[in-house]
């Protein structure tokens, strides 16, 4: 995939957060994956809403 260079200002101490959380070393990386993370959970939260309501839930079943 193709990249491109880019200026960012960054607060240091939600970069370094963000890498600490994601067990990640380089800023780039770290940036990628973040970004990533927030296009997944938005189509997650498309899903479920197109498919709320579409099943209906029978409870748990109770054991003998």
């Amino acid at each position: 995939m193709p990249k491109i260079v880019i200026n960012m200002r960054l607060d240091k101490k939600i970069l370094q957060k963000a890498k600490k959380i994601l067990h990640l070393k380089e800023n780039t990386a770290t940036v990628e994956t973040a970004l990533r993370n927030i296009i997944n959970n938005r189509e997650v939260v498309k899903l479920f809403k197109k498919t709320s309501g579409k099943s209906a839930w029978k409870g748990f079943k109770k054991s003998l």
